[in-house]
């Protein structure tokens, strides 16, 4: 089975950068563009921290850090500019994180905690 996975950047070089290494991955239908202004990003948070990419247990919570003061998450999600679309298998869904997160990219909270 696969993943469909939504990553925001603050600029479509960060995107298009994300995607490039993707590449290394089974990823599908990959596509960039630039974000709807009618597009609620109030899940979305930056993905941070370090991803376990050796293949074992992934612990989404040492992942996400989301902001604590409401102006300033406003304000954080004011500067994302593009989405990266695209598919993934789900023995690669971790890799793929870590990928958004070398790219500083930020994802919805929810697709995080499904995990």
């Amino acid at each position: 089975m696969s993943k469909t996975v939504q990553a925001y950047f603050q600029a479509e070089n960060d995107a298009e950068s994300a995607k490039a290494d993707l590449q290394s991955l089974s990823v599908q239908r990959e596509m960039v563009e630039a974000i709807p202004g009618d597009v609620d990003l109030t899940p979305v948070v930056p993905v941070a921290g370090s991803a376990n990419t050796g293949g074992g247990t992934f612990n989404f919570t040492e992942v996400i850090t989301p902001k604590h003061d409401r102006e300033e998450a406003l304000s954080d999600k004011r500067h994302l500019t593009h989405v990266l679309h695209f598919s993934v298998k789900e023995e690669e869904y971790e890799r793929a994180v870590g990928v958004i997160k070398d790219h500083n990219g930020h994802m919805n909270r929810n697709d995080l905690d499904d995990e």
